[in-house]
């Protein structure tokens, strides 16, 4: 009996080119940008139960929503929580 061949898993991970792409891409049309790391509890690792990361371009965040973020940033400073603000007019061309 012939033994099985196995195949490696083909691998998905992300390239950093691509994320800055898709930042760039984000400014040039005005698109929001979010990046959210999102904890998937499990009591042992398995498939499905890893942290992962999101990367959302778009129209998604509303001025409502945008002040709930930064408020909520600002309570959790103590824990590490940060916000930077910058003017559109001081990012460098070509970014």
């Amino acid at each position: 009996m012939a033994m099985r061949e196995q195949r490696r898993r083909k691998s998905t991970g992300f390239l950093f080119g691509e994320l800055a792409g898709m930042l760039s891409a984000s400014l040039e049309n005005h698109y929001d940008f979010v990046l959210a790391w999102e904890l998937r509890p499990g009591e042992v690792p398995e498939p499905g139960t890893e942290p992962v990361v999101h990367v959302m371009t778009g129209n998604l965040i509303t001025p409502c929503r945008l002040n709930g973020l930064k408020g909520r940033v600002l309570v959790y400073e103590d824990e590490g929580a940060r916000i930077r603000t910058i003017r559109e007019k001081d990012i460098p061309d070509g970014l």
